[in-house]
């Protein structure tokens, strides 16, 4: 049943990528100055294509050094378009209102896979099929369904808009799948700057039992420490190491720009790692964004997910073999759990499996 939603499509990605070096004498400008525009800027450098300049809706300020679609148009005579939005949908809706007759093309990327080394083919979802289709039953709704056929969809090539339909906000508190007590005791593994913890103060009322946020990145650990101090959180432990199945130290890569930190045996540094079975084990809500280390994480939480039954909100966008590996494990530990799948963001990171009972 899942493998009859699954496209064979050829993805439009890698003939794109030769037109626009086949016509490289033409400027390449960006269409958005926002998050996503970094990893396309980075994306784009690997594979040889420099961005000549960039530009914003009128009415928008950028840092960036961003323009007025105007000001390009009195730049280059003719250029090539990448939009650096997520939400292709929305910016092609956009341009559609502009004067695009200096515009020789206009051209999107889901950059994030390509930027995680992820590679994924329809071989790969036919050797694997049969647990591929058992997680897709396993899901309790009908938007995990469509999200989880479209999340492999959009990494096989699909058509760009597939995860504009399915995405949602609200990311790691979905109405409706996660309720909160005042007596969590919260995970925030891969705490990066404290955005997950100022919302979970936000969704809770600031009312909870206790936190532990993970974060081996030493500059992300220094955002986070001086947001706690600002903030003024209160049984809080910011904890400077990575998770992983038990207690080590790992190799590192601790990346500048929009590249990925993560776990690495190719790595530039060391990190020290623990397990939550002996770090936070009487944890109720656990969340889970380690760059391609959550099974691992969810390994070193066995005893306490076993014993617990906690609250689970773990990514499965890092690796293939994630997109079932882990479902399938945290049922083998908790039968009883209901899952969920949420997509929350239109290009393909973001991709948050939840269990609750």
């Amino acid at each position: 049943m899942f493998l009859d939603k699954i496209v064979d499509a050829p993805g439009r990605a890698g003939a794109d990528i030769e037109t626009l070096k086949a016509s490289a004498r033409l400027p390449l400008v960006l269409y958005g100055a926002g998050w996503y525009a970094p990893y396309l800027r980075a994306y784009l450098a690997r594979l040889g294509l420099n961005v000549s300049a960039s530009f914003v809706d009128d009415g928008f300020t950028s840092s960036s050094g961003a323009v007025s679609f105007d000001e390009i148009k009195r730049r280059y005579e003719k250029f090539n378009i990448v939009i650096g939005f997520a939400d292709s949908r929305l910016a092609r809706k956009k341009l559609e209102k502009k004067d695009l007759s200096q515009a020789a093309g206009v051209y999107f990327f889901d950059a994030v896979g390509a930027l995680l080394n992820y590679k994924i083919d329809r071989a790969y979802v036919e050797l694997h099929k049969e647990r591929f289709g058992m997680v897709y039953e396993m899901f309790c709704d009908e938007l995990s369904q469509k999200t989880y056929a479209a999340f492999v969809n959009s990494k096989l090539g699909g058509d760009e808009g597939l995860l504009s339909d399915v995405w949602r906000k609200d990311q790691y508190f979905p109405e409706g799948i996660i309720s909160l007590s005042d007596r969590e005791v919260f995970v925030d593994g891969g705490a990066y700057s404290g955005d997950t913890m100022l919302a979970f103060m936000r969704k809770t009322k600031n009312k909870y039992s206790r936190c532990y946020a993970f974060e081996p990145d030493a500059a992300n650990a220094a955002k986070l420490r001086g947001l706690a101090g600002r903030q003024r959180w209160r049984d809080v432990r910011l904890i400077t190491k990575g998770l992983w199945r038990k207690t080590d130290t790992l190799r590192f890569y601790a990346s500048e720009g929009p590249s990925i930190s993560a776990i690495s045996e190719t790595g530039n540094t060391a990190v020290e790692v623990d397990a939550i079975d002996n770090a936070a084990p009487e944890a109720t809500f656990i969340k889970l964004d380690v760059e391609g280390a959550e099974l691992e994480a969810l390994t070193g939480a066995a005893g306490t997910i076993k014993r617990n039954r906690p609250k689970l909100a773990v990514c499965l966008y890092h690796k293939p073999g994630d997109l079932f590996e882990i479902p399938l494990f945290i049922r083998s530990l908790v039968p009883e759990y209901r899952f969920y799948l949420r997509q929350h963001q239109p290009v393909s990171c973001e991709l948050v499996l939840y269990a609750v009972i």
